[in-house]
């Protein structure tokens, strides 16, 4: 646990400084592989859709599969294979472009 300097903009402490607790989480390296649409409702936050990488790597695939030896091998080949086809990108960028009311 550490601290920092901060000014904060509130009406009672106007750009004053400030002394805040932090802690900093120390990580390993992230790769993004995908993201998910989310769309307001009245009972909260529903997903709207989701979208992968195209060329996704052995070591996030073997992720999906518990015995990854004895499987097919067959994670997100047909996923890639639509997005190879010119129809198959085109239908995927007018789809995802028109979703305006998207929460990231």
């Amino acid at each position: 646990m550490t601290h920092i300097l901060r000014e904060v903009e509130k009406p009672e402490l106007n750009k004053k400084e400030t002394c805040d607790a932090v802690t900093i989480i120390e990580t390993p390296p992230m790769v993004v592989v995908g993201v998910v649409g989310y769309i307001k409702t009245p009972r909260g936050l529903r997903t709207l859709g989701s979208v992968w990488a195209q060329h996704l790597s052995e070591e996030v695939k073997r992720r999906f599969y518990k015995h990854w030896c004895k499987s097919k091998k067959k994670a997100f080949t047909k996923y890639s294979k639509k997005l190879e086809t010119e129809d198959g990108k085109m239908t995927f960028n007018c789809s995802w472009k028109n979703r305006k009311n998207i929460a990231l």
